[in-house]
């Protein structure tokens, strides 16, 4: 069972950066550094369970038992576009923009999608040496640069870490680029590199998007994907050397963590236009790697920065952070649900409500 993800990250400082509503958070920090925004709350379309094929009783009992898992903050529910279901629990607010942890490894592979279709990248072929020449120039005794995005995509980058072990390192790293650049390598699998989770390497799709485009990695995410789906606001940590962290990091709103769950349900589109090519997605959606149970959720596999596996019944995709940050995609249903949840808990807690919330989809979804 995978249960330890991206617990390195508690109680990182670092400096912060709000964007999409005119650069200031709208308010202090509150608990877990939530920023207080003062979005309303006025950018979905909202309908009746029933009028989209959700008993409202149904609808009623999730929200409802959504309450009895003490860490959930937030659970909300669409189908077809529509808000079907929608409830915040103890001090959570629809406009608090709150850490999504891990789940901004998959906002980091939306943005390299969109670098390969605007001729930025070349594809998932081209190397580290190809993609970061001035970050592997910090690190002269690197032997990363064979390694491929595709390979940093689906955690088989063949670069030895312990996502355990290394996590004070990653903490107090000033430079994450040179850090995940000076790793050294593994041992290999039979099948080539091992799937190993690692968040060192992954955050090189940061500085791999900023050096595609030229610019900060927040400004382009803010042109290319937060602006297209109407996010106003969000916030996103860096690392020492002023770049934006590919792996953690990234605070959005639940309706704003939904809009980007939506959206890659529905082929990349947004409102009739698109915003990631639908081919990426399900490159991103393809299971590379079996890994095993989490909770309820059976049959778990690894995409690109996207988790996978049956729950309830159904196949879903999962953008997913520590603790409970979820955005879960079940194309079947036509169904997307956003969760957030405390993460600044112990291992063993944070991966215990994990499991709570799954289970308690996977009882939802088993009735759909």
């Amino acid at each position: 069972m995978v249960t330890r993800r991206d617990m390195m990250m508690l109680g990182l400082a670092a400096p912060w950066l709000t964007a999409c509503g005119g650069g200031g958070s709208g308010g202090g920090a509150g608990p877990e550094n939530v920023v207080l925004s003062a979005i309303i709350d006025d950018d979905w379309n909202r309908a009746a369970p029933e009028g989209e094929g959700v008993p409202a009783a149904l609808m009623q009992t999730l929200l409802a038992e959504g309450a009895q898992i003490p860490s959930l903050r937030s659970l909300l529910v669409v189908r077809n576009a529509r808000m079907i279901g929608e409830r915040y629990y103890a001090d959570g607010k629809s406009s608090d923009l709150r850490h999504i942890r891990s789940a901004t490894k998959t906002v980091s592979s939306l943005l390299a999608g969109q670098a390969i279709r605007d001729g930025k990248i070349p594809g998932v072929t081209s190397t580290l040496a190809e993609l970061l020449p001035r970050e592997m120039a910090r690190v002269p005794t690197s032997v990363a640069g064979n390694v491929t995005l595709a390979q940093v995509l689906r955690m088989r980058s063949g670069l030895a870490w312990d996502e355990d072990v290394h996590m004070q390192e990653l903490l107090h790293a000033p430079d994450l680029a040179s850090l995940a650049l000076g790793l050294p390598i593994a041992p290999l699998g039979p099948n080539g590199p091992y799937w190993n989770y690692n968040s060192a390497v992954s955050h090189l799709v940061s500085p791999i998007v900023a050096g595609a485009y030229g610019e900060d990695t927040l400004a382009v995410a803010t042109r290319n994907l937060f602006a297209p789906l109407g996010i106003r606001q969000a916030a996103w940590q860096r690392d020492g050397t002023g770049a934006i962290i590919g792996s953690f990091g990234l605070q959005l709103r639940a309706r704003d963590l939904m809009k980007l769950a939506w959206m890659a349900l529905d082929g990349g589109m947004w409102q009739g236009k698109s915003v990631v090519p639908a081919a990426w997605l399900n490159e991103s959606f393809t299971n590379h790697v079996h890994i095993g149970p989490i909770g309820d959720m059976s049959d778990v596999g690894y995409g690109y920065l996207w988790w996978r596996g049956m729950l309830g019944g159904h196949q879903v995709i999962t953008a997913y952070g520590f603790g409970g940050q979820f955005a879960m995609l079940v194309p079947d249903l036509r169904i997307t649900i956003a969760t957030a949840a405390l993460w600044d808990l112990p291992i063993d807690e944070g991966s215990k409500n994990e499991e709570l919330i799954f289970n308690l989809i996977g009882r939802f979804l088993s009735k759909l």
